[in-house]
């Protein structure tokens, strides 16, 4: 058998302890600011709902009865818990603490981490820091995070927003071998002709990459014998020649400069719109994820 609590069985118990711990109505009545009749009325309420006198009352003093003591015996500890949950919720409201989860796409944890996160954590030692990493457009309240990090154009308008990166180009890039062997294409519809790596992302296959040609943006189809749903995996595939890839340039930027991969086509590359933290509410905000604001907006990201 179930039993759900109301709200004036909790009242009636806020009273009843006042009542228990101050031994008498008046007592209780300053500890709770409000007056004398009113906690008698709400004593005599509570009891009525319980079916079982609480306090053994005289003119000169307030005891408890034998089943005001068990009740006493179980709900003091309760309620001390609850006092002490309560000042363990307003504590994370008034300072920087706590677990702080936000949604990365999987490529750019390692840049993020770079950029961000050392500074952040000396700042405030006392939150713990967690990227959670995962390419899907996911919903951030149900998966547990404070915030999440997408593409700006992919970001709903109910959503603070703040620009976490600049906008970039969309490179493709290839292995030397994999140049070697078909040749450096010149203009965007020769990629038809060399193997590509395709991207799953949100169990839709990319298989057209846009250009910039002339004063028109293109789409041309792309082919290959390779579709993975992770970006490391995929730039790891284009080093070892497997395919040309195409992605924000400061993923692979490393791996251009240590000659692992180079960029063709790129005076066709369109634009990426850079990164953004967003987050559902700025007055909702936990100090935690404000601190982590403040930090990327010093830090000029």
């Amino acid at each position: 058998m179930s039993y759900t609590i109301g709200r004036g069985d909790l009242d009636g118990v806020v009273v009843f302890l006042a009542v228990a711990e101050e031994r008498g109505f008046r007592a209780a009545a300053r500890r709770l600011g409000i007056t004398p009749s009113a906690v008698s009325q709400a004593i005599r309420l509570f009891e009525d709902r319980i079916g079982v006198a609480l306090l053994a009352r005289t003119t000169r003093s307030v005891g408890l009865t034998e089943a005001g003591e068990r009740l006493l015996l179980q709900v003091r500890p309760a309620a001390l818990q609850m006092r002490q949950g309560f000042e363990a919720a307003r504590s994370l409201g008034n300072s920087a603490t706590g677990l702080l989860r936000i949604s990365v796409p999987k490529p750019s944890v390692a840049m993020l981490t770079e950029l961000l996160v050392p500074g952040f954590l000396i700042e405030n030692p006392s939150v713990e820091l967690e990227f959670v990493g995962d390419d899907r457009l996911v919903d951030i309240v149900a998966e547990g995070c404070d915030a999440g990090v997408r593409p700006r154009t992919f970001i709903h308008a109910d959503m603070v927003a703040v620009p976490l990166t600049a906008e970039e180009p969309q490179v493709v890039v290839a292995a030397p071998a994999l140049l070697a062997r078909y040749g450096r294409p010149s203009v965007p519809s020769d990629i038809q002709h060399i193997p590509c790596v395709r991207f799953r992302q949100a169990g839709v296959v990319l298989d057209e990459w846009a250009f910039n040609v002339g004063p028109d943006v293109q789409a041309v189809p792309v082919r290959g014998p390779l579709v993975l749903d992770d970006v490391a995996a995929c730039v790891h595939a284009a080093e070892r020649g497997v395919g040309l890839f195409r992605l924000p340039r400061s993923i692979v930027a490393r791996n251009i400069h240590a000659g692992t991969l180079e960029v063709v086509l790129s005076d066709f590359s369109v634009s990426f719109p850079g990164l953004a933290l967003y987050y559902p509410s700025r007055r909702l905000a936990p100090p935690k994820l404000r601190a982590f604001v403040s930090h990327v907006l010093r830090m000029g990201a």
